[in-house]
């Protein structure tokens, strides 16, 4: 039998959502205190800043996603400002 969503649990956005481009490029910030996620975005920043070309933007978006997906109960917090965005 298949199992039934739980209601209230979250979901990560899709992988071609755009949130992630946002993530990537520094438009959306993710206040947290948990060291990963401010490893993740600050080094997502420089590596930007560094080579703010297209097909880096995709890599780092997909970066983001991967993390959060891997670690969605995890940053929960964190989840539920980016589902806000």
């Amino acid at each position: 039998m298949p199992k039934e969503p739980v209601l209230g649990a979250l979901m990560t956005p899709p992988v071609g959502s755009p949130v992630w481009r946002k993530i990537a490029t520094g438009q959306i910030a993710i206040p947290s205190s948990k060291l990963a996620i401010n490893l993740l975005t600050t080094n997502m920043r420089i590596r930007y800043s560094g080579d703010p070309s297209e097909a880096n933007v995709r890599a780092l978006a997909l970066r983001a996603h991967q993390f959060f997906t891997q670690y969605e109960t995890v940053f929960a917090n964190e989840l539920q400002t980016i589902l806000k965005s």
